[in-house]
């Protein structure tokens, strides 16, 4: 398939899913909202998400990322510091908002700084956390509940889990029944500029055949930047209080490869090849170490992350919250790529080594 005929399909495609995206509540009172960011992934695709609902949006930050966006939406300048001497809040003033929403940071102490300031000039708080809050021993078992047990405190706040989990454990204590903590799970759509799904939509696109690591039977999550937005919005219409894990429904490898084939237009064969093969052959993660940036991304055959892809985000489903099929996520995501400037795509696994792993798989005694 020619690159120009792939392009015009995915904006196709992407345009009849936004045309078809209905408003969350309608009728529901406009509402002002602050958000702290908002200028980098999640945090426009939830302030598009709020203005299309019909609320009125403040964005505070730097002025630094992206700030040609939004030009008719109001913005405050000011810098967010752990260093509670250096940072700068002053342009928010005395000024009240209906919801507040903190779309990303994970250091307790410039999330606590802000919450502490704004506390009584709001009545609903919003914080973007991750299902990497959990303790580690909760992501080795399926069906993780937003009760399950956060990772420990140890005052470094460069580690991402655990200041995610302090965090929220701060957040608590200042602002009670204000709060709505979300935790997501892999972001990817618009925006996204990270190259994991990009592994395997750029392979597939080019039509040769494919390792296919393992048997198809572990599974993936993976969230829509634009359902998570949704569902921020969602609960700031309905006053929606507490923790919420938003991870989507898990599928199957299996699924995950081929709707990656589907949404490039793809017959390229996948060749299944068993863990110990591919470990044999020195390309497949070895235990402990992270998948995400290796061979294969989303694959986790580690038996300490089996539930890591099978987080339950049944309490948001229960919500009224709704998920955008994988397929459309990929589109967005590739549009994305495409209006990169001068992107150097490399895959991690050299073409070359996959073909030999290939003949050898191929050419094994049986």
């Amino acid at each position: 398939m020619h690159r120009r005929d792939f392009l015009k399909d995915s904006l196709y495609a992407s345009a009849l899913a936004l045309a078809a995206r209905p408003v969350l509540l309608a009728g529901t009172r406009p509402k002002s909202i602050l958000v702290l960011g908002g200028t980098d992934f999640l945090g426009p695709a939830f302030v598009e998400s709020a203005l299309a609902d019909g609320h009125t949006v403040t964005l505070f930050n730097r002025g630094v990322t992206n700030p040609e966006l939004f030009p008719n939406v109001e913005k405050l300048r000011g810098f967010r510091s752990a260093n509670l001497t250096d940072q700068n809040l002053s342009a928010l003033g005395q000024r009240h908002w209906d919801a507040v929403i903190d779309v990303w940071p994970h250091d307790p102490t410039m999330i606590a700084s802000s919450a502490e300031l704004l506390k009584d000039r709001t009545q609903h708080y919003l914080y973007v956390s991750s299902i990497s809050a959990y303790d580690e021993k909760d992501l080795a078992r399926p069906n993780t509940t937003e009760d399950a047990t956060l990772a420990s405190w140890t005052g470094d706040a460069s580690e991402y889990s655990r200041g995610k989990a302090e965090s929220e454990r701060r957040l608590r204590a200042i602002l009670g029944d204000k709060l709505t903590i979300v935790r997501p799970g892999p972001i990817k759509g618009s925006r996204d500029d990270t190259p994991d799904l990009l592994i395997w939509l750029r392979r597939l696109r080019n039509g040769q055949p494919h390792i296919a690591p393992g048997d198809g039977t572990n599974y993936v999550e993976i969230v829509d930047v634009k359902d998570v937005a949704d569902f921020l919005v969602l609960a700031i219409d309905r006053s929606l209080h507490g923790t919420f894990n938003l991870t989507g429904r898990p599928i199957l490898f299996r699924e995950f490869l081929n709707t990656c084939k589907s949404a490039t237009h793809s017959d390229a064969e996948l060749i299944w090849i068993p863990e110990t093969f591919l470990h044999q052959q020195g390309i497949a993660p070895q235990p402990g170490v992270s998948n995400w940036f290796l061979n294969f991304p989303f694959w986790h055959p580690e038996p300490d992350r089996l539930g890591f892809a099978q987080i339950s985000s049944q309490k948001a489903f229960q919500a009224g919250w709704e998920t955008r099929p994988l397929r459309d996520t990929a589109l967005d995501y590739l549009m994305s790529f495409a209006s990169l400037n001068n992107y150097d795509f490399r895959d991690p696994l050299p073409a070359e080594t996959e073909e030999k792993t290939l003949e050898l798989w191929q050419s094994r005694p049986h």
